[in-house]
């Protein structure tokens, strides 16, 4: 399993930041598209983006457990490498230069779950709060919606305060809740459910500014993944999503 108990769970400021010549390094390593320019910049590159990757993890950890005690804080598991999987895409370049991190319980465990994350690419940066999954799955989040529409809407004001913009751009033609009160429907609608916000500002991430940024960020818009949460646990306690979802 690559869930972590609450040893995981302590403060550690050892954020080193992820530098431009890093950020180019990552890009010339992909024009290459060469294991032999990998394999002679690989400790380069790790040093430089993957170690702060694995550090931000861990200097986030502490408050991801207080929020989820199921949340998975094990860097070396919910850091996505440079080496890209091309057995399934169309794009066979062999290395990326975008790197990102998934905030979420262990997905082997609790596939499908709502997910906090941070990626960063030579254009910026982005983060946010999301969760794709099954119609079954986000019929779970419309019945807490419309129980408990005041909570909701608080959510929500939560979110936006954390800077987060509701980016969902899928939705069902057909009214799931016609009668619904309006400013519910984007809501009530939607396919899938992301908050997220994208910023070209890369010397933030150069220093620990990122890590204060997205304290906030996580902690302001916790009552979002509580009730994104709930929503998911009550899928996954009806047997809508089950661990087998990765096997198949």
């Amino acid at each position: 399993s690559g869930l972590v108990g609450s040893e995981m769970c302590i403060r550690d400021s050892n954020y080193t930041g992820i530098q431009p010549e890093t950020i180019e390094l990552l890009s010339l390593n992909r024009f290459n598209d060469s294991k032999a320019f990998y394999e002679e910049h690989k400790e380069e590159l790790k040093q430089g983006a993957i170690v702060p990757m694995r550090q931000m993890v861990l200097d986030l950890s502490d408050l991801l457990c207080d929020i989820d005690e199921l949340m998975d804080t094990n860097p070396t598991y919910i850091v996505s490498r440079i080496r890209r999987d091309t057995r399934r895409t169309k794009s066979k370049l062999l290395y990326r230069e975008n790197l990102w991190v998934m905030f979420r319980r262990n997905k082997f465990e609790y596939p499908l779950a709502p997910t906090y994350w941070f990626e960063f690419k030579p254009e910026g940066y982005a983060y946010g709060l999301g969760m794709w999954g099954k119609p079954a799955q986000m019929d779970e989040v419309r019945k807490l919606i419309l129980k408990e529409p005041d909570r909701w809407l608080e959510a929500a004001s939560c979110v936006k305060k954390a800077g987060l913009k509701y980016n969902t751009d899928e939705f069902y033609k057909k009214d799931k809740a016609p009668d619904a009160p309006e400013e519910l429907k984007k809501y009530l609608n939607a396919k899938y459910f992301e908050f997220s916000v994208w910023k070209k500002d890369l010397s933030r991430i150069a220093s620990t500014k990122i890590i204060d940024e997205l304290r906030k960020v996580i902690k302001t818009s916790a009552p979002m993944y509580q009730i994104l949460i709930e929503a998911y646990d009550n899928a996954f306690n009806e047997g809508i999503i089950n661990a087998d979802y990765y096997k198949r």
